[in-house]
């Protein structure tokens, strides 16, 4: 799964990085821990640009009847997404990027066979570039308010056997020379950097709250 990710490079390394050709988005600062109901950047195909704005993170279909539906849709798995209404149609029309530096995980700690709390683990790529999360996004407006909301969620796979020991789910980072394919819908599948190119660390003082300056709000 996903439910925290980094966020270093700024507005302009984003436009750069994803050759952006029309912005959309508000002021944004790099941030270090990115929860689930927080608008986060992203970028969709419109015609013949690449448009970067800014999305709920958490998908709220067209027919949802209110935005609290977006509490449990932050990941989408890969595996079911052609199948489940909530993706459906996202998957088919609306694909995106949603970049990131790096995503969090916790490993389950275990002390005499028991419990004991959980480290976290700071997972991102070798080279440490940004790069995109495949997403989808949706349109969506509360009928008796007028309020319109874009949202996105990130797709999920089941874990690279590199880091499958911390959890079984991963986001998946898509190459960059799939991006545009991503973005025009061209492709039923949806392919993963290499293992190879992950790289993983834990964060200090990992039963705490706080390690490494990043904070754990749950």
């Amino acid at each position: 799964m996903c439910g925290r990710f980094v966020i270093h490079a700024k507005k302009q390394e984003i436009i750069e990085t994803f050759d952006i050709d029309d912005v959309q988005m508000p002021a944004f600062e790099p941030k270090d821990n990115i929860p689930p109901g927080t608008d986060i950047p992203f970028i969709y195909q419109s015609v013949d640009k690449r448009v970067l704005s800014n999305a709920h993170w958490g998908l709220i279909p067209s027919w949802a009847k209110d935005k609290s539906f977006a509490s449990h849709t932050f990941n989408a798995r890969s595996e079911t997404i052609t199948k489940k209404p909530t993706f459906r149609e996202a998957y088919k029309k609306r694909r995106c990027l949603i970049p990131a530096s790096a995503y969090y995980e916790w490993a389950k700690v275990r002390v005499n066979g028991k419990i004991a709390g959980k480290q976290p683990f700071l997972i991102d790529r070798e080279d440490k570039n940004v790069f995109a999360f495949a997403g989808l996004f949706e349109n969506w407006t509360d009928k008796n308010t007028g309020e319109a909301i874009q949202s996105c969620t990130i797709i999920t796979r089941e874990a690279y056997s590199k880091i499958h020991h911390i959890h079984p789910r991963m986001p998946i980072i898509l190459p960059e020379d799939h991006y545009q394919v991503w973005l025009d819908n061209q492709s039923d599948e949806i392919p993963m950097v290499e293992e190879h190119h992950l790289a993983f660390a834990p964060l200090k003082d990992g039963l705490g709250t706080k390690s490494n300056n990043y904070e754990f709000n749950f």
